[in-house]
C-alpha cells in the first residue's frame, strides 16, 4: 500500500518546517488533525469548500475535513462572486475551528487513514484550469492521490533529507502533490512558505542548507523565466516544473536540472522529460496508448476517470519499444473557418518564422455575427521598435503582406493584440476565455502573470494602445490616467481578497511617472486588515503609489 509511511515514519520526525525555520513533526500535524476532525464531524454540511494560503494550515484542515467524511473542494480561487454561489448550495469555505480539551484519538485517525474503504470514499474536487473552456469539476479518491504519489517516488531518486520548497500553490493539484503529500508519504519535509521569486528561493535554500537540509523545488514555467545565471541553486537535488510547456533554452540558466511534468486535472501526471525538446517517459505507474488518429491515450490508477482517457493532444512513438513518445500538438486546435479546415499551429508556425516575431497564439473569434481569426503576437526589440514608430495599422500591414507567402488569405489573422509574452494564469496557463476578452472593449491593463506571497499579491500588467482610458489622454502622446489606475487597482485587491467590500478612501497617494502606451508595469498589493498598499514600479522607477481602505464584508 502506498500510505505504509504511517507505519515507518519516527512521530518525531520533521513534518513541516516554516519561514522561521520551527519544526513541527508529524505527531504535531496529527494531534491537530484529530483535533480539527472531531469539531468538523459535527457540522451538517457534506461538502466544504478549502482555500489557505498557509500550507500547513491547509493540509491540516485537508486531512481534517476528509477524516471527518467531508467532501473536500479545491476552488481555483477565492471570490465573493464564488463564495455566493457556494452559500446558494450550502458551500462553506473551512477554517481552523477553536479547540476545547484534548485527548482526541489520534491513533485511530490513522488507522482510519489505511483503510481501504476510506480511502475510496473520501472524494476531492478539483478544477481544471479552464484553458480550453470553462473549469470543468474533476473528482479524485484520496487512494488515488496516494497512488499518484506512489508513482512520483519510483521515478525519481530525492534525497531524505530534501525539504520541498514550492513557488506555485497547494490550492492546484500540482502543488498539492509535489511540495505536501510527496513529502508526507516519503517521510520528508516541507518549507511552509509559498515564494514568489528567484531570488527567494535561494534565501530558503541557504537558511536550510544551514540547518543541513538539502531540497528540491515545485515551480512553474512562469517563475523559470525570471531565472538568471547569478542565482545558483544551493543543496537542490531537482527543480520541477508543470503547468505549461518550459521555454526552450531555460535550463542552461540553472545548475541543477529541470524536470519537466506532463499531466492535467483530468489524467493526474503522466510523463516527465529532462531536456528540451526530448522525448516524454511515462511515469511508472502510467500506461500509454497512441491511435491511428495519433490521438495520445492514457490509463492509470490515480486518473480521475477510469479506463483508457483521451487527452486531446496528438503524439507518435519516438522508439520502437513504444516507451517515449513525442507531442504533436493540440488536436482541438483544428478550427473550421468559411468551410475551410485550418490548423491553429500551422498558422502559429508561420507567424513564428516571420523575423519580426518571436511567440504568437492564435485563436478563433466571434465578431459582429461572423467568426474571425486573431492573433497575441510577442515582438522582438526591434520589431517593438518599429511598431511605436509607424504605428499599428501599418505594421499590420507589413505582417500581412509577408504571410501571404506562406499562409492564404483566409488563415491570415484579422485581428492582433501585440504584447511582451503571451499571458498566464496562476497555473501557468493560457486562459481560453481570459484571451477572447483582450479583443473586446479593453477596460484594464492586461494580467500577464501573477502571483502571491502570504499577503501580497504581484501582477506583471502590461498596457496595450487599444485601451479605453488612453483615448483622449492625450491624442499626441496619450498617457493612462490616474483615475483609471486606482479604478483597476482596486478591483484587483478585491479579486485578491473576498471580503473586501468597497472603497472608502485613499491614503499617501502619488503618481511619479506616466504611463504609456505598451508600457509593462509590476503591480504589487500589500494587504494590512482593512487597508491595501501598493506600488506600480517599471524597471527602477516608482510610477505610482498609495494605500486605499476598504470597508469589510458583514462589517
Amino acid at each position: 500500500m502506498p500510505i505504509s509511511f504511517y507505519r515507518t515514519v519516527d512521530a518525531a520526525k520533521a513534518f513541516c518546517v516554516t519561514s522561521d525555520l520551527k519544526i513541527i513533526t508529524h505527531a504535531e500535524f496529527w494531534q491537530e488533525v484529530a483535533e480539527q476532525a472531531a469539531i468538523i464531524r459535527q457540522f451538517s454540511q457534506e461538502s466544504w469548500a478549502l482555500w489557505e494560503q498557509d500550507s500547513y494550515q491547509f493540509l491540516l484542515l485537508f486531512f481534517a475535513g476528509l477524516l471527518a467524511n467531508k467532501k473536500i473542494i479545491l476552488p481555483p480561487h477565492r471570490v465573493r462572486d464564488l463564495e455566493q454561489q457556494f452559500a446558494q448550495q450550502d458551500i462553506y469555505f473551512l477554517g481552523r475551528q477553536p479547540v476545547a480539551g484534548t485527548g482526541h484519538d489520534q491513533q485511530g485517525l490513522l488507522r482510519k487513514i489505511q483503510q481501504e474503504d476510506f480511502l475510496s470514499r473520501a472524494e476531492v474536487v478539483f478544477f481544471t484550469s479552464g484553458s480550453t473552456g470553462e473549469p470543468k469539476k474533476i473528482e479524485r479518491t484520496l487512494k488515488q492521490l496516494f497512488n499518484e504519489v506512489a508513482g512520483l517516488a519510483k521515478s525519481f531518486q530525492i534525497r531524505p533529507s530534501s525539504v520541498a520548497i514550492a513557488t506555485v500553490s497547494h490550492q492546484h493539484i500540482y502543488g498539492l502533490l509535489f511540495k505536501l503529500l510527496l513529502p508526507l508519504a516519503t517521510g520528508r519535509a516541507f518549507f511552509n512558505a509559498q515564494l514568489a521569486f528567484p531570488e527567494d528561493v535561494i534565501q530558503a535554500q541557504q537558511r536550510l542548507a544551514q540547518q543541513g537540509w538539502s531540497n528540491y523545488v515545485v515551480s512553474s514555467p512562469a517563475l523559470l523565466k525570471r531565472w538568471t545565471q547569478e542565482l545558483e541553486l544551493q543543496q537542490c537535488d531537482f527543480m520541477f516544473s508543470s503547468g505549461g510547456k518550459l521555454d526552450a533554452g531555460i535550463r542552461p540558466y540553472l545548475n541543477v536540472p529541470i524536470v519537466e511534468v506532463l499531466g492535467s486535472s483530468e489524467t493526474g501526471g503522466i510523463a516527465h522529460r529532462h531536456q528540451d525538446e526530448a522525448a516524454w517517459t511515462a511515469f511508472d505507474n502510467v500506461e500509454i496508448r497512441i491511435s491511428p488518429s495519433t490521438q495520445l491515450m492514457v490509463r492509470s490508477d490515480h486518473a480521475g476517470e477510469s479506463g483508457w482517457i483521451i487527452t486531446g493532444d496528438a503524439a507518435e512513438w519516438a522508439d520502437t519499444d513504444h516507451q517515449q513518445f513525442r507531442l504533436l500538438g493540440r488536436l482541438d486546435r483544428i478550427v473550421k473557418l468559411e468551410e475551410k479546415r485550418l490548423s491553429l499551429d500551422a498558422i502559429e508556425h508561420s507567424l513564428n518564422a516571420l523575423p519580426e516575431i518571436e511567440q504568437s497564439h492564435t485563436l478563433l473569434l466571434e465578431h459582429q455575427n461572423r467568426q474571425i481569426l486573431a492573433a497575441i503576437v510577442v515582438l522582438g526589440a526591434k520589431a517593438q521598435q518599429q511598431l511605436l514608430e509607424v504605428g499599428k495599422a501599418a505594421f499590420v500591414q507589413q505582417l500581412k503582406q509577408q504571410l501571404q507567402f506562406s499562409l492564404e488569405a483566409i488563415a491570415i489573422p484579422r485581428q492582433w493584440r501585440f504584447l511582451s509574452q503571451i499571458p498566464q494564469n496562476t497555473q501557468s496557463k493560457r486562459d481560453k476565455n481570459y484571451l477572447k476578452t483582450l479583443f473586446g472593449p479593453m477596460l484594464q491593463p492586461v494580467v500577464l502573470t501573477q502571483w502571491q506571497q502570504q499577503d501580497e499579491q504581484y501582477f506583471s500588467l502590461q498596457f496595450p494602445a487599444e485601451l479605453t482610458c488612453f483615448k483622449g489622454h492625450f491624442p499626441a502622446r496619450p498617457i493612462y490616467p490616474g483615475v483609471g489606475q486606482i479604478s483597476f487597482i482596486q478591483q484587483f485587491a478585491r479579486n485578491s481578497w473576498s471580503d473586501l467590500n468597497w472603497c472608502q478612501g485613499i491614503e499617501q497617494l502619488k503618481f511619479q511617472n506616466l504611463i504609456r502606451p505598451y508600457a509593462v508595469v509590476q503591480l504589487k498589493l500589500t494587504r494590512q486588515l482593512h487597508k491595501v498598499s501598493f506600488e506600480m514600479t517599471s524597471g527602477q522607477q516608482v510610477l505610482a503609489s498609495g494605500r486605499l481602505l476598504f470597508m469589510l464584508e458583514g462589517a
